[in-house]
């Protein structure tokens, strides 16, 4: 073996870097898909086309989006699988639908 064998330390880790590039390739709009908000500052990881992507409307956030696996799997980087959310968003969507059941009237989501 010539090269070094690469480790990967957190496997998780590679499945979010893995779901972002998609959703950039699929040239989604860079904003959370339940509160329209999104970041003040380029994330580090956007693509030479980002500004079509990232609404200038609602740049409110100071850290940068997450991509949400819709079934938890994050070994499942389908483009239908995947979507944009904000940390406060994709924790209350993780905490309400830990049962696989969704109720939006228990969100209480603060408005914009």
């Amino acid at each position: 073996m010539t090269g070094k064998r690469r480790v990967i330390k957190d496997w998780r880790s590679t499945g979010r870097k893995r779901a972002r590039k998609v959703l950039f390739d699929e040239e989604r709009p860079f904003m959370c898909e339940i509160c329209s908000r999104t970041v003040i500052e380029p994330p580090p990881d956007a693509p030479e086309y980002f500004e079509e992507l990232w609404p200038s409307a609602k740049r409110l956030l100071p850290y940068t989006l997450q991509a949400n696996h819709k079934n938890k799997d994050i070994t499942d980087c389908d483009e239908s699988n995947l979507q944009w959310l904000c940390s406060l968003c994709h924790k209350l969507l993780d905490r309400l639908t830990a049962k696989g059941e969704i109720d939006e009237s228990e969100w209480g989501y603060p408005e914009v």
